[in-house]
């Protein structure tokens, strides 16, 4: 991990002095956290009294200066299988793309290329990475398909297993090339789940017509059925007025008993739809309980449309929304950002939040923090005495500041330990 302390790792012990617990009054505390739990929290400088100081060579110490202390960010909707493999494009000497199918082709030819160690590595880097900026829970999506085979999923898997300790990967089977099209998909995505995959994922535009579209969310629906397993599927991914398989996958939902236990990414094309249609639609998206999560660089390419869905009137019907990295440094995307702070703030500018109460700065804050953990399926521990010590401790005194100055200072504590930690120092010179 980057910069750790050498003080911090392996210590029974951790004291953070002078935080802010986030959601509290806002009056400063000292917290100390035991074998890898919270031990005590009280007024600032009385832990610290009673004889826990940074002298006390057993006793790791964060100073957050006033900052903040919240549970571990959340990444709910990524491609890790896929992540740092822009840079092979050139191996595959295939001329620009001039099209959605030629961008879908080259990531065909780039994923026949994937083997399992590979995306091992590749992915247990961009756990880390995540890591540093705070995340402790992402949601995976895990190509399957006659191109690749199982080789993603259990890439996935394995980097799943062996992070555990420090990172929470929430894996989905991802058919992407189809369950109709593709008729090795939905046996390959039963062995997924059937190997320890954890969600069943989906993408039905990409089918051929309306008929096999609709016979793919039956599929993602009998499988998750099949192995008691939630749903995260790829819905009305692009802003195509064409695409209106949102509504039916409500209908599915409830049909299925399986509301709150379902999440759609992207849903693009809600933003295409006539007002009184999409507020019939949104209307069964929140009676479904479905989450929502949007991808603000959706917003390259979407012209005269936005790009990230209908997010105030899915808010304002009371349903789930949150935001997603969905692709990084791969063939779909090439300046993303890891950084949640960064994304929320983007978020709330894109989406856009301003007008929300409080100008939208608690619901910028929810979608990487409790919307992105719900939307996973992996609620947070509440920052309590008794509780596991999994927290990130950042510079900043409240919410506008974390947003506003995503770059400061922060510290990714992991079971009492100081998992990652980033400094930021700075000093004017004239």
């Amino acid at each position: 991990m980057a910069s750790e302390s050498s003080r911090a790792v392996g210590a029974p012990r951790l004291l953070v002095v002078n935080a802010r617990i986030d959601g509290g009054d806002g009056a400063p505390v000292d917290l100390l956290a035991s074998d890898g739990r919270i031990t005590a929290i009280a007024a600032s400088g009385t832990i610290a009294a009673d004889g826990v100081t940074a002298a006390d060579g057993a006793t790791a110490v964060i100073d957050a200066g006033g900052g903040l202390v919240t549970p571990p960010f959340a990444e709910p909707h990524t491609h890790p299988d896929k992540v740092y493999s822009r840079d092979r494009i050139p191996e595959l000497g295939s001329p620009p793309p001039r099209n959605r199918e030629d961008r879908m082709q080259r990531q065909r030819d780039l994923k026949a290329r994937f083997t399992r160690a590979d995306v091992e590595a590749r992915s247990e880097r961009f756990m880390r990475d995540c890591a540093i900026e705070g995340i402790g829970v992402i949601a995976g999506q895990a190509d399957i398909d006659s191109v690749t085979g199982l080789v993603s999923v259990e890439g996935l898997l394995a980097t799943r297993d062996r992070c555990r300790e420090w990172m929470d990967l929430v894996v989905t089977a991802f058919p992407q090339e189809g369950l109709v099209a593709d008729r090795r998909a939905a046996e390959l995505v039963a062995a997924a789940l059937a190997a320890g995959a954890d969600r069943v994922g989906g993408w039905p535009n990409n089918e051929p017509d309306d008929e096999a579209r609709l016979e793919h969310l039956r599929i993602v629906f009998e499988l998750a059925e099949r192995f008691g397993a939630p749903i995260d599927i790829n819905v009305d991914y692009f802003t195509d007025p064409t695409e209106r398989l949102l509504e039916p996958l409500a209908e599915m939902t409830i049909a299925a008993g399986m509301q709150g236990r379902v999440n759609a990414n992207h849903v693009g094309a809600l933003e295409t739809y006539d007002d009184d249609t999409a507020a019939r639609v949104v209307e069964r998206v929140a009676e479904a309980g479905i989450s929502i999560t949007v991808c603000p660089t959706n917003l390259a390419g979407t012209r005269p449309y936005r790009g990230v869905s209908r997010p105030l009137e899915l808010l304002a019907a009371g349903a789930e929304v949150t935001i997603g990295i969905g692709n990084y440094e791969d063939n779909w995307e090439y300046l993303g950002t890891i950084d949640p702070m960064e994304r929320a703030r983007f978020a709330w500018h894109a989406l856009p939040l301003a007008g929300r109460p409080g100008e939208g700065i608690d619901d910028a804050w929810r979608l990487v923090t409790d919307a992105a953990r719900r939307a996973i399926g992996r609620p947070a521990t509440p920052l309590e005495v008794g509780e596991r010590a999994d927290f990130v401790v950042l510079s900043a005194p409240d919410r506008v500041q974390a947003l506003r100055n995503e770059a400061a200072s922060r510290w990714h504590v992991r079971g009492g330990t100081v998992l990652a930690q980033r400094i930021v120092e700075t000093e004017p010179v004239f």
